[in-house]
């Protein structure tokens, strides 16, 4: 593995996130021009409501800005360390494919106990990712 390859796996990640937060708002805008929501609903987020979908998206969204701030951190410390171990490659794709698992469910069916076992399967990834990182740094 060479060193930049690291980097895919954040990049894949970004393009999740961007492709979520373009979908969340063209659903907006189609929302505020069916009427389906009030736009002064988005000054403040407590002037009316909205729709549930629009809700679930959102609150995916901003999912988005939560656990995965740790993945880029893992993965931008594992290639200042000049890390080139296989493993961490492995387990950085798997947190991404774990993601994209996550976001499907979570967008379709929403099968809570799928979304939390496939939820819980990227944690586990993203600590084998820190551990992989840490073990290569000491």
């Amino acid at each position: 593995m060479s060193q930049i390859e690291i980097l895919y796996p954040a990049f894949a990640m970004f393009s999740l996130t961007m492709l979520c937060v373009f979908r969340l708002g063209l659903m907006r805008f189609h929302a505020i021009r069916s009427r389906a929501v009030k736009i002064s609903y988005y000054r403040t987020y407590n002037e009316g409501s909205q729709p549930d979908n629009l809700h679930l998206m959102s609150r995916h969204v901003q999912n988005h800005f939560e656990i995965p701030p740790l993945f880029y951190v893992g993965i931008i410390l594992g290639f200042i360390s000049g890390n080139e171990a296989l493993v961490t490659l492995i387990f950085a794709w798997l947190f991404v494919a774990a993601r994209v698992v996550h976001s499907f469910i979570h967008l379709t069916n929403n099968n809570v106990t799928y979304r939390f076992f496939t939820f819980g399967f990227s944690l586990i990834c993203l600590c084998g990712l820190w551990i992989s990182v840490l073990y290569n740094i000491l």
